[in-house]
């Protein structure tokens, strides 16, 4: 039988084993022992700690491996089952080691509280084992990565190996950073969206009633916010995206005229963008305050310079002057790959200004505008940092996006299933205007290339 099939039917072992495995929890106070098992996929579901986002990972990084095998590639089979038997490891150690996992203990104080002892949970020493099934599981793991392991013997099969593998090892500490901090992370938002959760205990299933309640109860708290929030959200992104578009491309395109000191010039406006979101708008806001800031002091007036609706103008200058230098640098990039030949034959042509910039320009910068465009739309939706910190919660929320009250509902009131259902609303929203916004620029790039046909 080849090794191919072997490591097959091993990896498919392994995933059985997996569904059986689990730990042993046994907590002993005032002479009561209590014990209960916890399955690998309760734990799955349960959001209890942080190793519990490897599990995802692991039956991810199993499944590729099981592909490869499938398609006759050993070697690649190889590199992530050898990465899925690490972490697999890695969370058995370090979730075994928490002797007060929020999970396991609501579980055993319902079974003290059966047998009419109080503990309190400062008291609770809990021990957890790995069952058998873990152990047979890490040992078929680890039996698939030895019976798949390349051959090392010759010069030209380490060759054919690197250059099969290293595309590979590139690649894997992007995919395991963006799988583990990323994708991990919304498929468990998405799921706590349909639970009542406080970050501490189980999340309790409720199907659609966190969305029945934020949409259609309007006696809700959080009906009016998800509806003030996300309206503050659009006004800031219709207010902000055109500035952070025309700004940049005009900085652009005029250090781009000048003979000398365009370079000073382009590292200025390109140095706000390093700074970070807590630098500058407090940098902002003390210079603007309305006591002691430095703009009333010079101008000899108390005037608010936060308040609605001068808020918003302030809140689309600062994002502006912070946000221009990426796309200035795009925007440089683009008009430095414009042929010159083709000025050249419009000058020769007739052509003014007003014309180059229309027939040659635009049409030459059309996908780095629309690229600019649709991550500039996507960045101001996710805006947070700069209404949190220059306004805050003033005027009745007046500049409150709807980010502001996501966080105050999941980390300050503890209301993660609500702020879960608030964000996926927020992220379906994004997802809908990018598309659209997607759509047309194709359309309109379409239309172009007929045109000049």
């Amino acid at each position: 039988m080849k090794r191919t099939t072997i490591a097959t039917v091993l990896l498919l072992c392994f995933m059985v084993s997996f569904s059986f495995s689990g730990v042993v929890a046994v907590c002993t106070a005032e002479d009561a022992t209590v014990s209960t098992y916890v399955s690998h996929y309760y734990t799955l579901y349960s959001l209890s700690s942080a190793p519990v986002m490897l599990l995802p990972l692991i039956i991810l990084l199993a499944l590729v491996a099981l592909v490869s095998y499938v398609q006759k590639q050993p070697n690649v089979g190889f590199l992530f089952t050898a990465v899925m038997v690490v972490l697999y490891v890695v969370f058995l150690a370090t979730y075994s080691a928490e002797n007060r996992n929020n999970s396991v203990y609501n579980i055993l104080n319902a079974q003290f509280e059966e047998l009419g002892v109080r503990v309190r949970k400062r008291d609770f020493n809990i021990v957890m084992t790995p069952n058998w099934a873990c152990y047979l599981t890490a040992g078929l793991g680890v039996l698939t990565a030895a019976v798949s392991v390349p051959n090392f013997k010759t010069k030209l099969t380490r060759y054919h190996l690197k250059a099969e593998l290293e595309p590979y090892v590139y690649i894997a500490p992007q995919i395991v950073l963006f799988v583990t901090f990323s994708l991990v992370p919304i498929v468990y938002a998405v799921y706590a969206a349909f639970t009542q959760w406080d970050l501490y205990n189980d999340p309790v299933f409720t199907g659609l009633n966190n969305f029945r309640t934020i949409l259609f109860d309007s006696s809700n708290t959080y009906y009016g916010q998800l509806r003030n929030g996300l309206w503050n959200t659009i006004k800031f992104v219709i207010f902000t995206t055109p500035f952070c578009i025309a700004v940049p491309f005009a900085i652009a395109m005029a250090t781009r005229q000048l003979a000398r000191g365009s370079k000073l010039l382009q590292a200025v406006y390109y140095l706000p963008s390093l700074m970070s979101t807590t630098t500058v708008m407090l940098s902002w806001k003390y210079f603007f305050n309305n006591t002691y800031g430095a703009a009333n002091n010079l101008l000899g007036s108390t005037w608010n310079w936060f308040s609605p609706p001068y808020s918003w103008v302030m809140l689309v200058i600062v994002t502006v002057w912070w946000c221009n230098g990426g796309n200035m640098v795009i925007y440089q990039s683009a008009l430095a790959s414009v042929p010159q030949d083709q000025y050249e034959a419009a000058s020769i042509d007739g052509a003014g200004s007003f014309a180059k910039f229309r027939y040659i320009t635009l049409p030459n910068l059309s996908y780095p505008l629309m690229y600019t465009l649709v991550t500039t739309v996507i960045a101001q939706f996710n805006v947070y940092g700069q209404p949190n910190l220059l306004t805050g919660y003033d005027y009745n929320g007046a500049t409150a996006v709807l980010l502001m009250y996501i966080r105050d509902a999941a980390f300050t009131q503890q209301i993660a299933g609500i702020a879960s259902a608030m964000a996926l609303i927020l992220g379906v929203t994004i997802m809908c205007v990018s598309f659209f916004q997607i759509r047309m620029m194709r359309g309109d790039s379409k239309r172009a290339r007929r045109a000049r046909v």
